[in-house]
């Protein structure tokens, strides 16, 4: 770089999952972009065993990283689509089993390592200009442009600066942006297993007293474990060793796929809700868990990051349309107004979901049972969870399309 400061329409801060996808779209419709990353990511290696951390991509969010032409290295690669999901609850009569050919499609969404689109991503970052490793030291305001300080003595000029570095975001908190939230008490145990039976491409969920277990199918027949659990048991799970933790987790999920037999290296983090008050201050803007961190029973937290980045294309494209800046806040008000009014339904369920299914309450118990029996026996019903956990919507944002 020349001594002169460098200006770009939009400069982001975080290269992960939300932020590198946004980086590849705004590129691609033809804004300069700047990426700020701390660390580079490692290369993909579809030889190595699979990452502790998978997403269910939904077909809703797929189609924006088809739309970018990221989607045929994530499938060349490696993942595993499922057809169906089951969920029940320990102890209760009810289960649900909800179906692709419901909604008349080939699958309900496909596991997909969050390195593998990390990767996919900054391979596609050809025309955009990567600042790496260098994490923001400052940011200051001018009249049309916001200017980032780096640690490694670069600065940077943009229109408009997103945060995209996660739950932390250095950015939210330079932009006197505040969050709401709270803990869960809960640690979510993450790794690699292998069960005695085929998962059968079926996303299985089983809600016992002290969280839910989930098993998510990976392609060479093991799976991804998402076992939520309060920090006490968590705590107390992280020193079994590996026979016991397999007995351990053969119980707690009642065996619905025989034994564990194996699990590689596991690990933990812990579980919350937060949500930012605004998404956009002039020269900022936020994406994916610097907006929003969702309870991930849902699996939903990476799907509503990438529709942050379909939203806030589309509101650039309509500002440069105008004739505005990347910065103007009437263009980006409107991301913050569709965003925010989704995430915020998102959040709200999931808390809910969160509660009610985490109560010992005989009361709820009861009615958690008669709801999913209802929701089993309905075919509406659903047909209506289905559509929404798909995400396919025949309007929207462009890259939904």
């Amino acid at each position: 770089m020349s001594s002169r400061t460098p200006r770009y329409d939009v400069a982001i801060v975080g290269g992960g999952m939300v932020g590198a996808v946004l980086a590849v779209a705004l590129s691609r419709a033809d804004f300069s972009v700047a990426l700020v990353e701390a660390k580079r990511p490692t290369r993909f290696d579809s030889n190595e065993d699979y990452g502790l951390r998978v997403s269910a991509i939904a077909p809703g969010t797929r189609r924006v990283l088809e739309n970018l032409g990221l989607w045929a290295s994530v499938e060349r690669r490696r993942c595993c689509a499922f057809t169906g999901m089951k969920v029940w609850e320990a102890g209760g009569a009810s289960e649900l089993f909800l179906e692709h050919t419901a909604v008349g499609l080939p699958e309900l969404g496909h596991i997909v390592e969050n390195h593998l689109i990390v990767d996919s991503a900054w391979q596609a970052l050809t025309d955009v200009d990567i600042y790496c490793p260098a994490k923001m030291e400052s940011l200051a305001f001018d009249t049309d442009a916001a200017r980032l300080c780096l640690d490694d003595g670069s600065v940077v000029s943009a229109a408009l600066v997103v945060g995209a570095e996660g739950a932390n975001s250095p950015v939210r908190a330079a932009a006197g942006i505040e969050t709401t939230g709270w803990a869960y008490g809960q640690r979510c145990t993450v790794g690699t297993v292998t069960p005695a039976r085929h998962h059968r491409h079926i996303a299985w969920q089983r809600f016992t007293e002290t969280g839910p277990v989930a098993f998510l199918p990976l392609s060479d027949g093991r799976c991804s474990l998402a076992w939520h659990a309060d920090d006490a048991l968590a705590a107390e799970l992280a020193e079994l060793d590996h026979d016991t933790f397999c007995e351990r987790l053969t119980a707690a999920s009642g065996g619905v796929l025989g034994e564990i037999e194996h699990m590689n290296q596991r690990a933990s983090f812990p579980l919350k809700l937060q949500h930012a008050r605004e998404y956009c201050r002039p020269r900022v803007a936020l994406v994916g868990d610097a907006a929003h961190v969702v309870h991930p029973m849902a699996g939903q937290g990476v799907n509503l990051g990438l529709l942050d980045v379909a939203g806030m294309t589309d509101a650039l494209e309509a500002g440069r349309d105008a004739g505005r800046d990347a910065g103007d806040m009437t263009y980006l008000r409107r991301y913050q107004r569709a965003r925010m009014a989704e995430n915020l339904m998102m959040l709200g369920a999931t808390d809910a979901f969160k509660r009610v299914y985490g109560s010992t309450n005989p009361l709820l118990r009861t009615l958690r049972q008669s709801a999913i029996g209802v929701a089993a026996n309905l075919a509406p019903i659903r047909q209506i969870m289905i559509h929404h956990a798909v995400g396919l919507s025949s309007s929207g944002p462009r890259l939904l399309q």
